[in-house]
């Protein structure tokens, strides 16, 4: 059978004898499928412009503010008001004249315990992230890898190492400590061989007004990787690059759970025994709260929704009567509506590995070498579902199975690393120096008019401390989905 003997980025296209027509996007989600459904036919597409005219196109107002309201509430359609999303592992049957959706795969078939101790799944772990990541590093001649020096990005650049015919490593440095990387990302490259490149975030490459990554059907993408792209950009022509290799999606698959529900799941599966004061204690060396608050913290998260995931809405910029109507409808994503035989821990796994598949195509496949993000690999993905969640915080370390695994691979500084880096200080420099652009394009923008858009949120002071932060970040926010709705709607 095709989803349990093969695993890759594919779409299966398939007439069965009987006449039905079957469309099955694998489950990596490694390739998009955009569907557009008419009277008399259903038209599909890995490109979304090849489905909706840029310029002309209708924008669901109401699915874009549900966009930004949670990013857990996002489901099949997408914002523009006649295309939706197959989602991975998903087939699309058509037979008869009639149109009908049907799951292949869910995480949720995947959960189940195998065994094993720590040490039996970092092994299997290691395995399965070597073969794979080998076999997609195989795949192309020059590769282009995001190298943070964090865990995700370091394990995907071991592992290819060993397998690619020529791997480039390429740091992004922004201003500020944690913006500067390259003492990590240096250690990776001297400790498995990796060629390394850096670059710095420039205000150069920004245009606020510019919609970032307009071939996505939802404003996802932030405006800083804008930089992002004009330095890949160089490097394509530089290195003669034929794909982008990242870790993206690597917290989500690792499980990187900062909360109490490993200790619900270990209950729930094991009962009142011994092992649950270890879960306990490691609970609270990842957080670094104390025993008294964990067992808090469980007992109020098991009295809501009996501990299963709960998507959180942000009503910042938004109007409030919109997001408590969206808030009422709850999640519209199949991997968000499990029942209740599903460990809590389970329901949060789930949600992040829906939430890692916005970021997979990174641009437009005819336009750029395709984005690969090798630990989206089906058999690693399965492999990390049948996890239990306390052993991914096993030893008080956060993702500590793969920390496991990749122990003798990859250098200590990276293995034992617990901060993490990023462009949080590059966007606020954009903040700072198109702060009235931002403001004006919101102010008489199309959010505004449509009724999605809240403009109290500009008329706060201004707070130039670290307590405006996430005033700031989400201004940003809502700038880019001003711009991507402008480029699609040609307003």
């Amino acid at each position: 059978m095709l989803l349990s003997d093969f695993w890759g980025g594919y779409l299966l296209i398939h007439a069965d004898p009987t006449g039905a027509i079957q469309v099955l996007r694998d489950p990596s989600g490694g390739l998009p499928c955009y569907i557009r459904r008419e009277a008399e036919r259903v038209i599909l597409a890995g490109d979304i412009r090849d489905l909706v005219t840029p310029g002309d196109a209708a924008v669901d107002y109401r699915e874009l503010a549900r966009t930004l309201a949670s990013g857990d509430a996002r489901g099949r359609k997408t914002c523009l008001a006649s295309a939706e999303e197959l989602i991975a592992g998903e087939c699309l049957v058509a037979k008869d004249g009639a149109v009908r959706t049907e799951t292949w795969w869910s995480p949720f078939d995947h959960m189940a315990y195998s065994g094993g101790d720590l040490s039996e799944l970092a092994e299997q772990l290691r395995e399965t992230v070597a073969d794979c990541v080998g076999t997609w590093a195989s795949c192309y001649s020059s590769i282009l890898l995001g190298a943070s020096g964090g865990l995700d990005s370091s394990i995907v650049a071991a592992a290819a190492a060993r397998r690619a015919t020529r791997l480039t490593g390429l740091t992004l440095v922004g201003p500020g400590a944690d913006g500067d990387e390259r003492r990590y990302s240096r250690v990776l490259a001297n400790g498995i061989g990796m060629d390394l490149r850096d670059a710095a975030y420039d205000l150069a490459h920004i245009d606020v007004e510019r919609a970032v990554a307009p071939h996505l059907p939802w404003p996802v993408a932030p405006i800083f990787k804008q930089s992002i792209e004009a330095i890949h950009r160089r490097f394509e022509a530089e290195l003669s690059l034929d794909a982008h290799f990242s870790g993206n999606g690597g917290d989500g698959i690792f499980c990187s759970v900062r909360s109490a529900v490993p200790l619900l799941d270990r209950f729930l599966a094991e009962g009142l025994r011994p092992p649950l004061a270890a879960t306990i204690r490691d609970i609270g060396t990842v957080t670094g709260a104390n025993d008294m608050a964990v067992l808090r913290h469980a007992w109020s998260r098991c009295r809501r929704n009996r501990g299963q995931h709960v998507p959180r809405f942000d009503a910042a910029g938004l109007h409030g009567g919109l997001v408590a109507e969206l808030e009422e409808e709850g999640p519209t994503h199949p991997w968000l509506q499990s029942d209740s035989s599903v460990l809590p821990g389970k329901t949060v796994h789930a949600t992040y590995l829906m939430r890692t598949h916005k970021s997979i195509e990174l641009y437009p496949r005819a336009e750029a070498p395709p984005h690969v993000a090798p630990l989206h690999a089906q058999p690693i993905v399965e492999l990390c579902l049948s996890i239990p969640t306390w052993m991914w915080i096993a030893e008080g370390r956060n993702r500590a199975v793969a920390r496991k695994a990749f122990e003798g691979w990859l250098p200590p500084l990276v293995i034992d690393r617990t901060s993490k880096g990023g462009p949080g200080d590059f966007h606020l420099m954009i903040y700072r120096e198109y702060r009235e652009a931002l403001h004006a394009m919101l102010r008489d923008g199309v959010l505004a008019g449509a009724g999605v858009f809240d403009r109290a949120l500009l008329d706060e002071r201004e707070d130039p401390s670290w307590r405006g932060t996430a005033r700031r970040h989400r201004i940003l926010a809502l700038a880019a989905a001003e711009s991507w709705a402008r480029w699609w709607s040609g307003a």
